[in-house]
């Protein structure tokens, strides 16, 4: 339910700017007929950068506009060693090995320059569901501006 109502309201704010998010109207239960720039861009969700932390990446994780997994990927990060500025809990991402909220805003490696990959691509002592670790045991730390 909670997901409906933030879909909805994700909805009504794009039809005033006059933009529709990508794959906004599958999730409302229609279809979705592709993305022009506008709505692509009404998905982009930036972070206050304050600081890095070290993570490493089992695989080649692809990166969304934003925690939301509002449109389709705009790139990636490399499996290993990468840095993060922040993590912000949102859309439930599930794999092979398991199933986490939490998103990591960084730079990435390919494609658009910063991005949200899932914290389920973590590997290290730490790291499972739900959780986000850095290569020191260190908890990533919560976002605290996201715009």
């Amino acid at each position: 339910m909670r997901k409906r109502r933030i879909i909805v309201g994700a909805l009504a704010a794009a039809s005033v700017l006059g933009a529709a998010p990508t794959g906004a109207s599958a999730w409302a239960g229609g279809t979705d007929a592709g993305s022009a720039p506008s709505a692509r861009a009404a998905c982009f969700t930036d972070a206050e950068i304050d600081g890095k932390q070290w993570v490493r990446t089992f695989d080649k994780a692809f990166a969304n506009p934003n925690y939301l997994k509002c449109g389709s990927p705009i790139g990636y990060l490399y499996q290993g060693e990468n840095y993060v500025y922040c993590k912000k809990w949102g859309q439930e991402y599930t794999g092979a090995y398991g199933t986490n909220h939490w998103w990591l805003y960084t730079d990435l490696d390919q494609g658009a320059t910063r991005g949200w990959v899932s914290a389920y691509f973590l590997t290290g002592a730490g790291n499972g569901d739900d959780k986000a670790v850095d290569i020191n045991g260190e908890t990533v730390k919560t976002c605290s501006k996201v715009y």
